[in-house]
């Protein structure tokens, strides 16, 4: 979706079942601008991370997470603007760490038919982590429980 884009859920008028869950990643949308919808086929997925998740055994965990883009990433500066994805994640309120998003490398993801995707522009996180109406990003809750996702490659970002 880009900019003009109509959009199911928002902060606001609706906030749907994001805003409930653990996290609340609906606040992770600009202004929790979402739709939710069924896959109707199988759809390549991407995702930024650490290293490791299909080339070190015991690191498989680095190869998922809950937040994807339709689009491989270009380089991890890119990554970082656009997706929002700040390299350290400090609670505002305590002034603690409360985690790390290193990335390395760019995984592609087969999602199966049926799941249910929830899609929308990237909200802003502070500084130069601008994300905006024309950067979308996909969640999907707890992915790695989902029979039929499979890691399929691992690639460098430059």
């Amino acid at each position: 979706m880009k900019s003009g884009a109509k959009y199911t859920h928002s902060m606001i008028e609706n906030p749907g079942l994001l805003a409930e869950i653990r996290g609340n990643p609906a606040s992770n949308f600009l202004a929790g601008k979402y739709n939710v919808k069924i896959s109707d086929e199988d759809t390549t997925l991407y995702r930024s991370g650490k290293k490791g998740g299909l080339i070190i055994p015991g690191e498989e965990q680095n190869t998922l997470g809950q937040w994807f883009t339709r689009e491989s990433a270009e380089s991890v500066v890119k990554v970082r603007i656009d997706s929002a994805v700040k390299a350290q994640w400090i609670d505002p309120k305590t002034g603690v760490l409360t985690g790390t998003s290193p990335i390395v490398p760019t995984y592609t993801i087969k999602i199966p038919k049926g799941t249910t995707i929830y899609e929308g522009p990237v909200g802003y996180q502070g500084g130069h982590y601008l994300g905006g109406e024309n950067c979308n990003q996909i969640f999907i809750s707890e992915p790695w429980k989902i029979n039929g996702v499979e890691p399929l490659s691992e690639t460098p970002i430059k």
